[in-house]
Formats: C-alpha cells, sequence, structure tokens
C-alpha cells in the first residue's frame, strides 16, 4: 500500500482527487478520515501532531531552578492522538510512503515527524517526498511524477529552531515570573520572537510618552476659482512672524511662475508573505487572520503557497497563461486588458528557490468563497495583475502667487495614465486639478486662513508596519 501524508486534512482530500481524477473512497482509521483510490491512501495530518516538552518532573517552578532546564533532556509528545493512531494503524500495511506536505522548513518538519512514527512500527518502508508550490491539478502531477528525497536536514534546522524556542522561553519565562513575583496566571511571558518585538512597541511608546509637542502654524489663502494656496513656508513657528504675514497680505494674487512636470509611480512588487500581510492590514486584517485565510484559499487550490520570503516570478510560470485563464471568470475585463500588453512583470529584491511569490492559481467566484475569502483572493489576482501593468503617469502643475510682499504656492496633479491603479486600487491617489491658469495673471483672494497645529508624535505600529519591521530587522514573522 502506497500512503500518502498531506499536512491538514483539507490538503490531503485535494491532493487524493487530482491524483484519483474523481472523489475517492473515504474510510475512518482511528476517527481521521483517509481517502482512499487504487492501491493509495491519502491522509491529513492537522500541522504538527508531535511537540517538545520537559518531563513533568520539571514543570514545579518553586522546586527545579530556572538553569537547570537550558540543559534538561526534552522529549516528543503526541499532541494529537488520534492522528498518530491513525498512522501506527497505516505504517503496518504500508511499503511506501510520500511525504507531501507544505514545502518549507516547518513542512519538512512536519513531515518527517509523521515518517518516524511510521518508522518505529514499519522501519524498513521507503519514503520519498514531493515538493509543489500550488495544489493545482498541474502541480500536483508534476510533483508526484518527480518525487524526490525527504531533507532531513532541512527538518532538523526546523527541530532546531523548535528547542531554541522552548529552551529560550521556558528558561527566562520561569527566571522573569519568579524573581518577579509574577506566578500562576500572572506569569510574564518571555519569547524568542515575542519579547524582542514587545521591545519595539514598548520603545516606541516611550518615544511617545516623552514627545514634547512643539506648536506652528500655517497660513492658506482662498483665490477665486476654486484655488487654494498655501505660504510658501509650510510651517511658521513664531506667533509674531504669522502677524506680520497676515498684515501684509493684499486682495490680489498675482502668478509669478507656473511650473509643469510628469511624475510616474512605478507598479507594485509581487507579494511575498510580508508584503502580502501588509496589505491586507490596510484593508482590515489582522495578521493571524489574513495568513489563515490565505492558506484555505492555498489548500484549496486558489492561489499559490502564502509562506513565501520571493519576489520574483520565476521562469517556470506562464504569466500569459494564468491571464487567460482568470479571463474566464470575474476578472476577465482587466485579464484581457493586460493580455495587450508585452507582460513584464515588476520585481521585487528578493529572489529565492523554494516558491514563488504569491499569486492566484485558479479561477474563483464571488459564490464560492466567503466574504472574508473573497476579499484576500482579489487582493491576490489584483495585485498579480498590477505587477504587469505599466507605471501610473501624472501630470503635476506648481504656481507660484505674489499676495502682497508673501510668497504662496499650489499644487494640482491629474492621472494621465492609469497603469497599474486601474487594477489595484488599494493604494489611494486623489487628484488636485487646478483650472487654467497663465503667469502674470490676476486673481483675488477671497479670503485667508490661518491654522493652529502641533508636531505630533510618531505613530504606534499597526500590525502591517509591525510585521514589515520584524522582517527587516530578522526577528521572524
Amino acid at each position: 500500500m502506497h500512503l500518502i501524508i498531506a499536512e491538514k486534512h483539507d490538503a490531503a482530500r485535494r491532493i487524493s482527487e487530482i491524483l484519483a481524477g474523481k472523489k475517492p473512497a473515504v474510510a475512518r482509521v482511528s476517527g481521521v478520515d483517509t481517502f482512499r483510490f487504487d492501491d493509495r491512501v491519502v491522509i491529513g495530518l492537522s500541522g504538527h501532531i508531535v511537540g517538545l516538552d520537559y518531563p513533568e518532573s520539571y514543570n514545579n517552578w518553586q522546586r527545579v531552578d530556572y538553569r537547570d532546564l537550558i540543559r534538561a533532556e526534552i522529549v516528543s509528545k503526541p499532541t494529537q492522538e488520534r492522528i498518530v493512531s491513525a498512522l501506527r494503524k497505516l505504517g503496518m500495511e504500508a511499503d511506501h510512503v510520500t511525504i507531501a506536505t507544505d514545502y518549507d522548513r516547518e513542512g519538512e518538519l512536519i513531515g518527517v515527524e509523521a515518517l518516524r512514527i511510521l518508522q518505529e512500527v514499519n522501519p524498513s518502508v521507503k519514503a520519498d517526498r514531493v515538493r509543489f508550490s500550488a495544489i493545482t491539478k498541474s502541480e500536483i502531477l508534476r510533483a508526484f511524477a518527480q518525487p524526490g528525497e525527504v531533507d532531513f536536514n532541512l527538518a532538523a534546522s526546523g527541530e532546531a529552531r523548535q528547542i531554541i524556542d522552548l529552551v529560550w522561553g521556558a528558561a527566562l519565562t520561569r527566571f522573569i515570573s519568579i524573581t518577579s513575583g509574577r506566578l500562576g496566571k500572572e506569569f510574564l511571558s518571555v519569547g524568542r520572537v515575542q519579547s524582542p518585538t514587545l521591545a519595539l512597541i514598548v520603545d516606541r511608546e516611550k518615544e511617545i510618552e516623552s514627545f514634547q509637542p512643539k506648536p506652528y502654524w500655517e497660513i492658506y489663502a482662498d483665490l477665486e476659482r476654486g484655488i487654494r494656496a498655501r505660504h510658501a513656508k509650510s510651517r511658521i513657528w513664531n506667533r509674531d512672524e504669522v502677524d506680520r504675514i497676515l498684515n501684509s497680505l493684499s486682495d490680489v494674487a498675482r502668478v509669478r511662475s507656473i511650473s509643469r512636470g510628469e511624475r510616474r509611480d512605478r507598479p507594485p512588487t509581487p507579494f511575498d508573505t510580508t508584503s502580502f500581510i501588509s496589505a491586507a492590514s490596510s484593508i482590515g486584517f489582522t495578521a493571524a487572520n489574513a495568513m489563515r485565510i490565505a492558506e484555505d484559499l492555498y489548500t484549496n487550490g486558489y492561489i499559490s503557497y502564502p509562506r513565501t520570503d520571493n519576489t520574483v516570478y520565476p521562469p517556470s510560470i506562464d504569466l500569459r497563461s494564468l491571464l487567460e485563464m482568470l479571463s474566464s471568470g470575474p476578472f476577465r475585463e482587466d485579464a484581457l486588458e493586460l493580455m495587450k500588453g508585452s507582460l513584464i512583470p515588476t520585481r521585487g529584491k528578493r529572489s529565492t528557490t523554494d516558491h514563488p511569490p504569491i499569486y492566484p492559481t485558479s479561477v474563483a467566484d464571488k459564490n464560492d468563497l466567503k466574504e472574508d475569502q473573497w476579499r484576500i483572493y482579489e487582493l491576490v489576482v489584483r495585485r498579480f495583475f498590477a505587477t504587469l501593468s505599466g507605471e501610473c503617469v501624472w501630470e503635476t502643475t506648481s504656481v507660484s502667487f505674489d499676495i502682497g510682499d508673501e510668497l504662496f504656492r499650489a499644487n494640482g496633479s491629474r492621472i494621465l495614465d492609469q497603469g497599474w491603479r486601474r487594477y489595484y486600487p488599494y493604494s489611494r491617489a486623489e487628484e488636485n486639478v487646478l483650472p487654467p491658469i497663465e503667469e502674470g495673471e490676476e486673481l483675488r483672494v477671497l479670503g485667508h486662513e490661518v491654522l493652529s497645529k502641533e508636531t505630533q508624535p510618531p505613530a504606534r505600529f499597526g500590525h502591517g508596519r509591525l510585521v514589515r519591521l520584524m522582517d527587516e530587522l530578522g526577528l521572524g514573522t
């Protein structure tokens, strides 16, 4: 019997349907659904099915010194008893096992954890590994046609990280909690990623608390034909100077100069995990919720694997074929418009070989998905479109006015070519079109306004900004 191990139940179901070419039979083993066809059985795990911990004798915080945790024995304990039991039963029947978990460090470790359980009951079982970045028919068939070897070194690096996290977190959590007298439910948690991230938040909060606001003023003049001009000194730090300026203003604004130019906004780069989380945060999703939904979409074949550091599409991705596919769904008009172009994608700074950037892998209709799933799917599709489109081109206008002895300016902008902004509405672009105007022209001053303001402290980190900062500092996310 050929046993195939997927990372989750939904992935197992979809992989089995692709390989079988139809809906396979479902059989329960130890209370776990498995999918059977021909001589193959596919089982889905639930992520990690075992966890690392200390023996129970180390659990008493008062009797066991925190320093003893640093070199204490670490044991592996089942966390999903039914799945472990099912693996043991299936392992006794299997002569061949294929690991089909997610292709990353955690996925490799999850697969190896399952393989170890199988080898306990069947040491001679033959094992191989398939790797894919999307659960689509073409990707799955290609992966199973070209299986490779299990990467035990990659799994070991994942296990080493788990051990470090456990030792670091347990020893320091115990030390800080005991020394501060915070025990029971009031204990203070320490973690390899959470503690430096907390330090970032605390440091920012200290900046905010220690910030001393400084007052300043802005002066605006309202001119005829709907023009609002601002004093050339955008911030005026002295109230006496404000009064002097106001006293020197006249009722006429004379156009001193007009300059016109062009500005180009480059299209965004492909989504890696960090930029995806940041974009999802801007439309109201927490990092955890965005990733949960993205993983559901990946498991069901709608997008590629969402955990990636890559921001460069590999040559193996047929961009035109993807657009042709998307042209059969709700994004038909945009896909067809893009296909008229040269399809030269943007490139980010990071190119890796494990997974491509996040991109749509199949067509979905709004009725196929829940509302939150659709919003994330549409975000991925529109980002993909934006990376294949051109620059957004603006015409800019800057007009200088003499009002009495003072210089004022008004700036205008309008879009000449939407470019990527046509496909990606999540980045706001507001036009400010000035009316036709000529040098030397005089306009009536209808009134003026003085705004009293204060400098503002730095803003607290939002989810998206915090995740980007964690990534930039190499903390992990």
